[in-house]
């Protein structure tokens, strides 16, 4: 889910909870304003009818006895209970029915022929009220009768059926609110998808930004934002951490380019000085033995021209090594068998140290073969100065190209070392330039091919370089 759909819900769930929670509070207010309201209703009627049989005994002398009790009041009950609105009725000290203003028996009535023993008792003992809540969808309410002696006469019983207050309705309270609610959703609504448009937007040009990789780019281009907000100060850091990174980058490849040329100015003065030292010192032996009259002077204008030739191949190792790095490989291509370039290399090294393990149908590639067959001396090289005592190539077709691998069961390597095997000037060697399998990279490269390499240490190596089929 995302940011912009996350804010939107977030704001309609807000409103909906506010709708919920006005309708909960609407409907607490109008069951407590109605029960409230019944109470006191309840009350002012019962006052009002206990005073009328307070009259009405008082005009008999303040006692009744109990067989009067149904003669006195059974004409009056129905009067009494049309002008309070009330089902009243009389029950003797026994708890038992004498008259009431209901029919009972009937099955809707809601007069019992006898009042349960908990309120008889109640009444007798001198609780006072006693309330009976929810009988048959109303209340009812029993109290004691007393003379003027203040003795128990007879339980009079009310059973009051709640009034439904109109003001209190809580449905027609969400009703008159319900439009209002409706428009506020509508409004949040619209003010959701604003608020995440002004949020989300930004973002959205700030992570189309970043995967563009501005840092390739020629020339960088800030990012506008015109509000003066969180969001704005986001903006403003990632153009300067921008800027930054631009200024340390072209500040440390500046460094790099000098340190690399600086390595590589030393490394090429130091392989060269190492022939040309042996000419000097040829040179300066054969003009002497020249001043001196050496009768051997024949001879050693031999061995210096030996020398110098031997020298001059190695010079020219390290050009040729050099040059290849220059241009990844490239040089003048064509259609060759790579099983001709195995097999020179093989004779190179001794059928007898190497083994081929060739197809018998053709490999077709498209390489410069001289610069193919170096690359391939170089591994099967680095394969017989690893202490090995079996060096294996082998050439097969596959989906990729030509595959040439070159294996031997030498010292092998670990996995630090094989991360960076392929880097110039590394090297585990006492002599050479540490070029040899830059070179092979360079090559597979320049080729359109690639070079890998599985190892482990103590069980060997094997280096894999996948050529593409000639077209």
């Amino acid at each position: 889910m995302g940011l912009r759909l996350r804010i939107f819900l977030a704001m309609m769930v807000v409103v909906v909870c506010a709708l919920l929670a006005t309708g909960f509070v609407a409907y607490r207010h109008s069951v407590d304003a109605e029960r409230a309201y019944n109470a006191q209703r309840l009350l002012r009627k019962e006052a009002a009818l206990q005073r009328s049989l307070s009259y009405m005994i008082d005009r008999m002398g303040g006692t009744v006895t109990q067989d009067s009790l149904s003669v006195v009041f059974t004409d009056r009950i129905c009067e009494l209970a049309d002008v309070h609105s009330l089902t009243f009725s009389l029950y003797n000290q026994l708890g038992r029915l004498v008259t009431t203003s209901a029919g009972p028996g009937v099955p809707d009535s809601t007069v019992a022929l006898t009042l349960p023993e908990w309120v008889v008792e109640s009444a007798r003992n001198g609780v006072g009220r006693t309330v009976i809540p929810a009988v048959k969808g109303g209340t009812e309410v029993v109290w004691p009768l007393e003379d003027d002696q203040g003795l128990l006469l007879a339980l009079g019983h009310v059973h009051y059926d709640p009034r439904v207050v109109d003001a209190a309705d809580w449905r027609a309270f969400l009703s008159r609110l319900a439009p209002v609610y409706l428009m506020l959703l509508l409004l949040v609504g619209l003010l959701a998808l604003s608020l995440t448009q002004s949020v989300v937007g930004p973002l959205r040009k700030l992570k189309s930004d970043m995967q563009s990789n501005p840092l390739d780019r020629r020339e960088l281009e800030p990012l506008s934002f015109k509000a003066q907000d969180e969001i704005g100060a986001l903006v403003v850091a990632y153009n300067e951490l921008l800027f930054r990174l631009r200024k340390s980058m072209e500040e440390r490849g500046k460094l790099e380019r000098e340190g690399a040329w600086r390595d590589m100015a030393q490394q090429v003065a130091h392989e060269i000085k190492n022939p040309l030292t042996p000419l000097r010192l040829g040179a300066q032996h054969l003009l002497r033995a020249h001043k001196d009259g050496a009768p051997d002077f024949d001879s050693r204008v031999e061995r210096f021209v030996a020398t110098t030739i031997t020298q001059v191949d190695t010079l020219t190792d390290i050009v040729e090594g050099f040059a290849m790095l220059a241009n990844d490989g490239l040089a003048t291509p064509e259609v060759v068998d790579a099983r001709d370039g195995l097999r020179a290399v093989a004779g190179l090294f001794g059928f007898e140290h190497v083994q081929l393990v060739l197809p018998d149908e053709s490999l077709w590639i498209e390489v410069d073969r001289n610069r193919f067959i170096r690359a391939v001396t170089n591994l099967v090289k680095n394969a017989v100065e690893a202490d090995s005592t079996s060096v294996v190539i082998r050439a097969s077709h596959s989906e990729a190209g030509v595959v040439i691998e070159v294996e031997d069961n030498g010292t092998g390597m670990s996995e630090e070392r094989i991360e960076t095997i392929f880097e110039p000037k590394f090297t585990t060697k006492t002599h050479g330039l540490g070029l040899g399998l830059a070179m092979v990279r360079a090559f597979a490269k320049g080729a359109r091919g690639s070079v890998m390499v599985r190892s482990q240490p103590s069980l060997g190596s094997c280096f894999v370089v996948v050529l593409p089929n000639a077209t």
